[in-house]
């Protein structure tokens, strides 16, 4: 990728550092256009024009090819702005110092040379490059930051209209949901929000500009360019710009309070910490120079309502770094003059511009994202720009926009937070990998583990991935990810009958992407193509994995944007549950299986003790008890007994509480504060090392047998729920064997 430059500079070449020949192209220039020797005695070159190219070669043996560049930023020193242009060629190494070049320019009143990253962001944050200013540019951020009182405050004191449009449209479509209102993604004007002022907007500046006549010769260096235009350049040296600010009389007026107005930046900085950030190489950026509107220059929050005149383009480097200038003419003075000069302002020297970027997508010529204007820029002035990562267009989204891992079974998942934490559509996957469920067609889980077999279901449509690959690794463990390759087959139809292909392709060590595989033998059903792997839980030893998704384009190579994880806890620990079939009667004492108690006399309802134990994970310290209990049956019916389950109460976790029972229920509170010591009888204080309890229960009704009875067969039983879900189904659900006794009268 060439380096895209504007203006007059002088090329030279700093370095040269490789075994093969290097070479320099410019190319699109009034003045210097040509190929140029990549060594050190190749004289300066002088290279002018609107806007021009700059390439770096090298020849590995086959001819000459373009080098990787990437650009140092510029710094001022003896009168010039300079900056080099690293390159790297064909060979093994990664250094960038094969061919340097030196680009430099004289420091001039009318040019504003600005530079700096443009990167995306995306998370659960505001735009991080701003640091003056709260800044504001989605629909999707704006209802975030309306959440926050604080935040709240601040938007409504400085764009009330904006929230009371927002708050409008969301109770007209409380009912029926409709798309996002227009100013939604390019078309949004950004909410600019000063953090330390309670002006808006700077007021413009004017430049004391002192300039000393200078000029170049260039008949000793440049022959060619001498040749081609004059034997000198001439310019004006600037020597000191002193920035002077006006006094002005701004019409807005806050009314935050400043302890609201500093909450809300606390609120806003730690949210600055969520973000996810990355560069954007090779990124067009159009530039313009934007004239406040009379509001604006009233004192009145950013509008976008001003006019713009477009400066030019550029294309950023490998790294997403820039370099461009701005050459405010003597017309474009006059015009500052003219239309930025509010009532109380000197129009004096008023030169200082104001200026935005936008990101171009490669063939589209709206613009996919518009800054903030940055104010006052000075004649060496730094921008990064921060675009929302939905809106970058240069990072190839894995689906339509939104993210990869969708769902296990029927329970959805929203996209990944900073925490790898899952929160939205009723359902709350925490970053420990347990879930709790409350949406539309999912099993309603509550805190619970992974068991058995999932479907992982998920989106890559992007066309560049062909292939993708899985890996996982213990949360807690080592940060190396491990292979995931267990093979699944989907439904196929191959034009004569509906057949079960293998997805996974042995021969790329990889899973076929069904989304965007042809093939002329048929298609695979629509219906299934989201699933993307079939885990088989009971592979794993129990406990948290980090699951990582990658799409690979068809050579195998990473495609950018297509990577994400999901925690995920595993659980397939065996329940132990069992009655003693040792019964004990008060006043008759233990019997054992089919045992025959005679009701001690006068007795109706003599105390049955009973040993028992239904415990998750015995060896282990980790448990998803959702609730067990003894039951009992008299005859072909049930029967009530004394005392019945209670609540799981941990005073003193891991024990529960000292309530007499028969069993025990989870008691849920936190969607994501889970409870995970929960095994079963194993924490009753009371309950021996293999986790068994004793209860001592009587009939409910006050008697075993009815008066007109002799006789009758009872039996026992346990059961139990665990807080386990495969996405499918609920708890699963099992009891013990049944213990049988029989009472009579005497």
């Amino acid at each position: 990728m060439s380096i895209r430059l504007q203006g007059m500079w002088l090329v030279k070449v700093r370095s040269k550092n490789a075994d093969d020949p290097q070479q320099f192209r410019i190319s699109g220039a009034l003045t210097g256009n040509g190929t140029y020797n990549g060594v050190t005695s190749t004289p300066e070159v002088f290279v002018n024009g609107d806007s021009w190219s700059i390439t770096i070669l090298n020849n590995p043996g086959s001819g000459f090819v373009p080098s990787e560049m990437q650009i140092r930023f510029p710094v001022s020193a003896g009168g010039f702005y300079s900056f080099d242009i690293e390159s790297n060629d064909s060979g093994g190494d990664e250094d960038f110092n094969d061919l340097i070049i030196t680009c430099r320019t004289p420091i001039t009143p009318d040019d504003y040379i600005i530079y700096g990253n443009v990167g995306y962001y995306s998370g659960h944050c505001f735009n991080p490059c701003y640091q003056r200013y709260f800044v504001i540019d989605s629909v999707l951020t704006l209802q975030e930051a309306l959440k926050n009182p604080a935040l709240n405050a601040l938007i409504a004191d400085y764009y009330p209209s904006r929230v009371s449009e927002l708050q409008q449209r969301a109770n007209a479509v409380s009912l029926n949901p409709q798309p996002l209102p227009p100013g939604q993604g390019p078309d949004f004007t950004p909410l600019v929000i000063p953090l330390s002022d309670t002006q808006p907007i700077p007021p413009k500046q004017r430049h004391l500009v002192r300039s000393t006549a200078g000029s170049l010769n260039l008949a000793a260096g440049d022959k060619k360019a001498a040749k081609e235009s004059q034997d000198s350049f001439s310019f004006r040296q600037l020597t000191s710009a002193e920035a002077v600010q006006e006094e002005s009389v701004s019409l807005f007026r806050s009314a935050i309070k400043d302890s609201v107005r500093q909450e809300a930046i606390s609120v806003a900085s730690r949210f600055k910490l969520l973000c996810e950030t990355g560069p954007l190489p090779n990124a067009v950026l159009r530039v313009q120079e934007y004239d406040r509107s009379a509001a604006e220059l009233s004192g009145a929050p950013y509008s976008g309502l001003g006019d713009r005149e477009l400066q030019g383009t550029t294309i950023c480097d490998r790294n997403g770094n820039y370099i461009f200038r701005v050459r405010m003419t003597g017309e474009k003075v006059s015009d500052e003059i003219l239309t930025d000069t509010a009532s109380g302002e000197s129009a004096t020297f008023q030169t200082a511009p104001d200026v935005m970027l936008q990101l171009m997508c490669p063939g589209v010529a709206v613009p996919a994202y518009e800054s903030a204007p940055h104010w006052n820029i000075g004649h060496l002035h730094r921008i990064n720009i921060c675009v929302p990562k939905t809106q970058s267009c240069l990072i190839p989204l894995a689906c339509d926009g939104i993210h990869i891992i969708q769902g296990v079974g029927n329970i959805a998942l929203a996209e990944p937070s900073p925490s790898g934490a899952r929160i939205g559509g009723g359902n709350y996957l925490g970053s420990d990998g347990l879930i709790t469920a409350f949406g539309s067609g999912a099993p309603a889980a509550r805190c619970a583990a992974w068991y058995g077999t999932l479907q992982l279901r998920g989106c890559l449509k992007n066309p560049a991935v062909k292939f993708y690959r899985l890996s996982y690794r213990a949360i807690g463990g080592s940060l190396s990810f491990i292979p995931f390759n267990q093979p699944f087959t989907l439904p196929f139809d191959n034009g004569v009958t509906l057949v079960e292909r293998q997805v996974f392709s042995s021969s790329a060590d990889a899973y076929i992407n069904v989304e965007t595989n042809t093939t002329p033998t048929g298609v695979w059903l629509h219906a299934y193509r989201n699933i993307k792997a079939r885990i088989n839980t009971a592979a794993f030893a129990n406990g948290p994995y980090l699951f990582r998704i990658e799409g690979l384009d068809a050579s195998l190579n990473p495609v950018a944007g297509t990577v994400e994880t999901v925690p995920l806890y595993f659980d397939n620990a065996a329940v132990q549950a069992r009655i003693d079939p040792e019964i004990n009667m008060a006043g008759v004492g233990t019997l054992g299986e089919c045992a025959l108690f005679t009701l001690p006399a006068g007795q109706e309802n003599p105390t049955l003790t009973i040993r028992y134990r239904a415990v998750h994970n015995l060896s282990g310290s980790i448990g998803f008890m959702n609730s067990y209990g003894l039951g009992m049956l008299k005859g072909s019916g049930g029967f009530s007994i004394t005392p019945g389950a209670a609540p799981a109460i941990f005073p003193a976790p891991p024990f529960l509480d000292g309530t007499a029972n028969t069993g025990r229920n989870y008691v849920y509170g936190d969607h994501l504060s889970c409870i995970r010591y929960f095994r079963g009888t194993i924490n009753e204080s009371a309950a021996d090392s293999e986790g068994y309890v004793t209860a001592n229960i009587t009939a409910a009704s006050g008697h075993w047998l009815e008066p007109n009875q002799t006789f009758c067969a009872f039996g026992v039983s346990l059961s139990y729920q665990l807080r386990l879900t495969n996405g499918e189904g609920m708890y699963p659900s099992t009891s013990a064997g049944m213990v049988l006794i029989g009472i009579q009268r005497p």
